[in-house]
This record gives C-alpha cells, sequence and structure tokens, in this order.
C-alpha cells in the first residue's frame, strides 16, 4: 500500500474506516477528516485480532488531524481545528451491536483528542440515527449541540453552513 512501511501499517491503510483529505476547509485551511464507520468490518477486526492495530491506527490517524490543525494554525497566527464528517452510509441500528467494540477503538480520541474537531457533520444519516440522536440531544451542552450536525441524504447547504464544505470535496 503507498506509504506504509510495515505489515501493521498496510492492513489499516486497508481496512481503516478513517482519512485526510487532501482539501483542506476553504475558510481557514483546516484539515478534513472523513469517516465511513458503516464501512468498517468490525466484527473482522475482532475475530482477526486486530482491534489493537487497528485502535493504534485510529490514533495515528488522530494524532495526524492534531498536528495538521497545530501546522495551519502556527501558520495563520490563530487555532485551526479539524471538520469532520460522518458518512453514516451501512449504519443502522444493527450496526449497534458492534458499538462496544468501535467505542473501544474510538474512546481514545474523546480522552486523549477531545479539541481537535471544530465540527463534526454527519452526512447520509438514516432516520434510526436521527431518531437516537434527538433522542440524546437534550443531554449535550450547548457548545456540543453546536458542534454536531446531523443531515440525510440531501446534505449540501447543510454541510456548507455547519462545517464550510461543499459536497465536491468528499469522496464519492
Amino acid at each position: 500500500a503507498r506509504g506504509t512501511s510495515t505489515r501493521e501499517a498496510e492492513i489499516v491503510h486497508r481496512h481503516g474506516f478513517w482519512g485526510r483529505l487532501s482539501v483542506c476547509a476553504p475558510a481557514d485551511r483546516a484539515p478534513v477528516a472523513v469517516w465511513r464507520p458503516g464501512m468498517a468490518d468490525v466484527r473482522g477486526y475482532v475475530s482477526e485480532g486486530l482491534l489493537g492495530v487497528m485502535t493504534r491506527g485510529f490514533v495515528a490517524h488522530l494524532e495526524d488531524l492534531l498536528q495538521a490543525g497545530r501546522a495551519q494554525s502556527r501558520r495563520s497566527r490563530k487555532i485551526v481545528r479539524c471538520r469532520l464528517v460522518i458518512d453514516a452510509t451501512g449504519l443502522s441500528l444493527s450496526t449497534l451491536r458492534h458499538l462496544p467494540a468501535m467505542m473501544s477503538m474510538t474512546g481514545l480520541g474523546k480522552q486523549y483528542f477531545p479539541e481537535v474537531t471544530a465540527s463534526v457533520t454527519v452526512v447520509r444519516a438514516p432516520r434510526s440515527f436521527t431518531f437516537v440522536y434527538n433522542a440524546i440531544e437534550p443531554f449535550l451542552t450547548p457548545v456540543m449541540k453546536r458542534k454536531v450536525c446531523i443531515l440525510g441524504e440531501n446534505f449540501d447547504e447543510g454541510l456548507r453552513s455547519h462545517a464550510g464544505l461543499e459536497r465536491c470535496c468528499l469522496p464519492s
């Protein structure tokens, strides 16, 4: 795989559901990350004993976002944080059975990288996802509510207004 020097890096590159785009947010040149958790083979990660490998890969991704934001912050002389777009394609209520494994892998993000993202925009969210979010939204702080935006299939305007991104910037 491109840019990998170890077997572990090759596995993460091939099976990871995350990445940083080569384009930046137009307003402040912030890094843009795209996650596709519905494409993750979490059952495979667990059954093949790869959860630790994938977790290390995910942490490396978060560190990359932190450092990219830090570098842009230095260049622009102001704090610049990543825009995160979560493509919810493939997520459903049945995905919840893998939630403990997914949380163990991604939970380090909240613990060690809490302020990496300026916004989290979920696109192509199924109705069930929106229903669950609406149930927990009253318990979120006002800052968290501003940071998160849940959008369905027609997300162009919402993506633009929430994250400052155009749909054409995202991988198809």
